[in-house]
């Protein structure tokens, strides 16, 4: 069974078109994107161009530091992660891709599809890194799983509302009785307000052994959205 090897590694430049991208990306699943952009960094309402040079400038040392440690927490955690998510999808194959973690100094998380590449913030700790790696990883395969078979779901439903029911499947999968036991949950994460209590919903009635079909199929029935 082939694995993903997750890589972590700097690139200021998808930082850069990522502030321009969200700071008028604005809510979404009842997050504040524009205010994570802000939020994580006040500075960049003057020019973001050159404040990220800066940035990137004076803290080299500091992402080397942070892309290391986010490394060994991954590899440590990586084999529980795999075997919950075979589980789950049945055994479903992953999907090649450069399967990068780029530290951002921004507290978006933005993941892309096409390269399976994605950001992580800088200033989480080693528990909330692995969380996040392992909620963008359950993306990467959801996503083929549709593409490959669930193409009646992938016609149905519109990018967004698939897009929701994406994040409303990473909210069950990633609780504790799931695969988030496997991965020391940080108590930092809060999740997506809109889709929280769609999760409280379906947690009463899926299975670890029900399988993703199940899950799916569950998430669309409680989203007023899908």
């Amino acid at each position: 069974m082939y694995y993903p090897k997750v890589k972590f590694s700097t690139n200021k430049n998808l930082d850069k078109h990522i502030a321009i991208e969200f700071l008028s990306h604005n809510f979404r699943g009842g997050i504040d994107f524009s205010q994570c952009i802000f939020g994580s960094q006040p500075g960049i309402k003057n020019s973001i161009s050159c404040y990220i040079d800066n940035f990137y400038k004076y803290h080299q040392k500091s992402f080397k530091k942070i892309s290391y440690k986010f490394q060994k927490a991954w590899l440590e955690m990586a084999s529980d992660f795999f075997n919950a998510a075979d589980t789950v999808f049945s055994r479903h194959k992953w999907p090649k891709g450069k399967y990068i973690g780029y530290i951002s100094i921004f507290n978006c998380g933005p993941r892309f599809l096409d390269d399976k590449t994605f950001q992580i913030f800088y200033r989480h700790d080693r528990n909330y890194a692995v969380f996040c790696v392992a909620h963008e990883m359950l993306h990467f395969l959801f996503y083929d799983y549709i593409e490959k078979k669930r193409k009646d779901v992938k016609n149905k439903l519109t990018e967004d509302q698939l897009w929701r029911i994406s994040e409303i499947v990473n909210e069950v999968l990633l609780r504790p009785e799931y695969l988030g036991k496997s991965l020391n949950i940080s108590k930092r994460y809060k999740g997506y307000p809109d889709f929280i209590p769609i999760a409280n919903k379906i947690v009463k009635m899926f299975k670890k052994d029900d399988g993703i079909g199940k899950l799916i199929n569950l998430a669309i029935k409680f989203d007023n959205n899908a």
